[in-house]
């Protein structure tokens, strides 16, 4: 009897835990990611008050930018708040989400940078926002989508895929301060140097880039308790 009765506490107990203490961050979602499509007609051309109309529907003022990739149909609303953390499970609705949301480093600048760093989860075994990212590691997917397309609220930057690796030590790519061009150039050109295949693309000192970062599920750098794929562009239009 005092088995059982054992027993049924505990059940109790482990439920309560579950249902009032566990944080709900897995929480069910209608889109793996936002899509802009109904916003967005044609990203290369694109109205001149997006962002603004998607400030506006999803009633966040967050909504910085909407990421494209060249021949897909991917088109990833972008956010950026005063920290790293706020969307790293939340929403563009603001919403706990275990998804989270592709967002821009807070330290940014959008209008005025020439690094720009954006940020996505990836996984495994379920859809993520930056997921589709995995592609890149073959070749024949670059050559077919070597373009990022970064709408913001009054312009649009094209970017050309340069460099595409997995970096589980080295996280020097998060460096925001550079003394001059010289060593701009040297710390751009180690990214280069880091592809995982030749893209073909030449770079300069004066070149403006794209960083995307997710999870690399990769099985080869698996022991390493941080492994991040990391695409990298630079501004061409």
């Amino acid at each position: 009897m005092k088995k059982r009765l054992l027993t049924f506490i505990l059940l109790v107990i482990v439920v309560f835990l579950n249902i009032y203490l566990v944080p709900k961050v897995w929480t069910p979602t209608s889109r793996t990611y936002y899509i802009a499509e109904n916003i967005i007609a044609n990203v290369d051309e694109p109205t001149i008050n997006v962002i603004e109309e998607l400030k506006n529907e999803y009633n966040n003022n967050d909504i910085k930018a909407v990421l494209s990739i060249d021949n897909s149909d991917y088109n990833s609303m972008v956010v950026q708040a005063n920290d790293n953390k706020y969307y790293l499970y939340r929403n563009v609705d603001k919403k706990r989400d275990g998804l989270g949301t592709p967002f821009v480093d807070y330290r940014i600048d959008l209008n005025n940078t020439k690094k720009t760093l954006i940020f996505g989860h990836n996984s495994q075994y379920k859809e993520m926002p930056f997921k589709i990212l995995e592609n890149y590691y073959e070749k024949d997917y670059y050559d077919e989508h070597k373009y990022l397309t970064l709408t913001l609220e009054d312009t649009t930057k094209k970017y050309e895929i340069f460099s595409v690796y997995v970096e589980y030590e080295d996280f020097d790519y998060y460096n925001l301060n550079f003394k001059n061009e010289n060593e701009w150039f040297k710390h751009i050109t180690k990214l280069k140097n880091k592809s995982f295949y030749d893209t073909g693309v030449e770079i300069d000192k004066e070149d403006d880039i794209i960083i995307l970062q997710t999870c690399s599920t990769l099985k080869k750098y698996s022991k390493y308790k941080h492994k991040f794929l990391v695409i990298v562009g630079k501004l061409v239009s």
